[in-house]
């Protein structure tokens, strides 16, 4: 037999000769593919010339499949039915039934977590999720699927194979204890006088707040740093330090730790954030009810919690 140049097969014709086996004669073959039978014939033709084997040979007044013919069904029928699986429409995705496991990366925010578990548990009781930090290699992570979401902050690069949805600006608001001497005539020369609490974030470089703060002749002293939002709150709260923080980070620090909401001194009005995936999953129909669940509830939750803060901000005085 010559060797077969696979490039130049015509996989109609592997269909063609997948039917002529299963329905053992050409017009069996033409029902079976919605074909005229002298079509199936001239297919049978040059199946026969591709593989130099008649395949089929009239016996009795039945086709019976040459030694050739079975070997190749035998063989080519595992590879075809692969090809139509991947070739298929994928499954809906069904969150009431499904168990599978997605891995969220976003800073903590034990506020917005919470919401989102009891959103997701109302529509998906058996999926997990799993939140995990934002390192210096999550958007590897991210690009190889082994993330399916990250939320991303500021103008951080996006590397290839990953795509992303923008989202509104983050709103900025400053936090001090509740009595704050800062409070009580809340200005810019006010808060001069005391020193800043900041978190420490992986790969933010420059702070957005330092940067509004240079920029309006308003520098602040730093205090301290700390590893993640939800200690912001108790450090606050047993010192005289302010924090300029998104209000997506700070619900529950606010009110668990009855924090005094100010209007930011400095702090950037176009600082953006983003969700963002791998490219490669972009049309799983699991990623995709992920994707929309997760960012439709963090837009609920940003509007809700920002106009709260607004309505609690002590304005900045003169």
């Amino acid at each position: 037999m010559s060797k077969i140049q696979l490039h130049k097969i015509d996989l109609n014709l592997l269909s063609t000769f997948e039917a002529l086996m299963e329905g053992g004669s050409v017009a069996a073959a033409a029902d079976r593919l919605g074909l005229t039978p002298s079509a199936v014939s001239h297919a049978l033709g040059r199946l026969r010339t591709q593989f130099d084997d008649p395949l089929l040979v009239r016996v009795g007044g039945q086709m019976q499949p040459t030694p050739q013919a079975l070997l190749l069904a035998d063989e080519l029928g595992p590879v075809l039915r692969g090809l139509r699986r991947a070739l298929e429409t994928p499954e809906p995705f069904d969150p009431a039934t499904s168990d599978r496991v997605f891995r969220i990366a976003q800073h903590s925010s034990p506020a917005f977590i919470t919401c989102l578990t009891a959103t997701i548990c109302a529509a998906a009781p058996n999926l997990m999720i799993e939140w995990v930090r934002i390192t210096a290699t999550s958007q590897n992570d991210l690009a190889d699927g082994m993330i399916d979401l990250q939320h991303v902050g500021g103008e951080r690069y996006l590397m290839d194979g990953i795509d992303a949805l923008e989202l509104e600006p983050f709103t900025f608001f400053s936090f001090v204890r509740k009595g704050h001497p800062a409070a009580k005539n809340w200005s810019a020369e006010t808060a001069s006088r005391y020193r800043y609490l900041t978190v420490a974030v992986e790969n933010s470089g420059v702070s957005p707040v330092d940067k509004e703060h240079r920029l309006l002749k308003r520098p602040r002293t730093m205090a301290g740093k700390v590893h993640d939002f939800p200690l912001v709150g108790p450090v606050l709260a047993a010192s005289d330090f302010i924090a300029t923080m998104p209000s997506v980070a700070m619900e529950e620090n606010w009110k668990r730790y009855d924090l005094q909401v100010l209007e930011p001194v400095a702090a950037p009005k176009d600082f953006r954030q983003r969700f963002a995936w791998s490219a490669r999953n972009g049309s799983d129909p699991g990623n995709t009810w992920l994707r929309e669940t997760v960012i439709k509830a963090y837009k609920d939750y940003q509007s809700g919690i920002t106009l709260q803060m607004h309505g609690a901000a002590t304005p900045l005085g003169g």
